[in-house]
């Protein structure tokens, strides 16, 4: 028996927000870090926004993820870094084990930053990701995560452009990825 959509298990509200964004990429994870619902523009972004893609399985075991971003050690420190962060507030569990276990035999760097990185480490607000997207060019954008009150373990990730360049990128983007959601007029 198929269960829900992760979106279905979300709160009305929330999945209305996330949709209602469509200019700022923006998507709901749990926190196991497994998106649950992802506006279009977020999706188009990354693989990894897209529900049911864990954010650290795609981050470590599909290559092109890294490979898309100009600092893969800096993406790789950062990510690490919100699993110790999230660790320290929800408790580990078998999930968070399995999930561990298979990311430091898939990926050496994660392996490396695993056991390298300061237990207490907390990721750099003010780090800037590069998306390199054929359709617009490469976005430097920063994010803002925020616990949701009341869902325990719930939250939403909104991405923003750093500069003019990447806000008008950005926008560009949230133009095609609405055009194409349009049905066609014939």
């Amino acid at each position: 028996m198929v269960g829900p959509e992760p979106s279905e298990q979300l709160p009305r509200d929330l999945v209305d927000l996330v949709d209602a964004w469509s200019a700022v990429p923006a998507f709901l994870h749990d926190r196991h870090f497994t998106v649950l619902h992802a506006n279009r523009l977020a999706r188009s972004l990354s693989v990894a926004f897209r529900p049911g893609a864990n954010l650290l399985r795609s981050t470590f075991l599909r290559p092109e993820v890294l490979r898309a971003s100009p600092e893969p050690e800096l993406v790789t420190d950062h990510v690490v870094g919100a699993l110790r962060s999230s660790l320290g507030t929800h408790e580990w569990d078998d999930v968070f084990e399995r999930l561990v276990d298979e990311l430091r035999a898939g990926n050496r760097g994660f392996a490396r930053a695993w056991v390298d990185l300061d237990p207490g480490a907390e990721p750099g607000a003010a780090e800037t990701f590069t998306f390199t997207l054929a359709e617009v060019g490469p976005l430097e954008l920063r994010y803002l995560q925020l616990q949701v009150p009341e869902h325990f373990g719930l939250s939403l990730v909104i991405w923003r452009a750093c500069d003019a360049e990447s806000e008008v990128l950005l926008a560009r983007l949230a133009a095609r990825v609405s055009d194409e959601a349009q049905p066609d007029a014939d």
